[in-house]
């Protein structure tokens, strides 16, 4: 699957382990066909790591 998601897209994650959360792409490991995200919760900003199947353009 090529990497159709660039740094600094903003996503929503419908499926997997961060259902609901939206975030901010940092880097694309398209090799792994994986996102680093930056989400905001409860005020504070966290990375999380998502699949390309877990992820839809917000």
């Amino acid at each position: 699957m090529p990497a159709e998601f660039c740094p600094g897209d903003v996503v929503f994650v419908p499926s997997g382990p961060f259902q609901g959360v939206c975030g901010v792409v940092r880097e694309v490991d398209a090799e792994r066909e994986q996102l680093r995200l930056v989400v905001a919760v409860r005020d504070r900003r966290h990375q999380v790591v998502v699949g390309f199947a877990e992820a839809e353009p917000a």
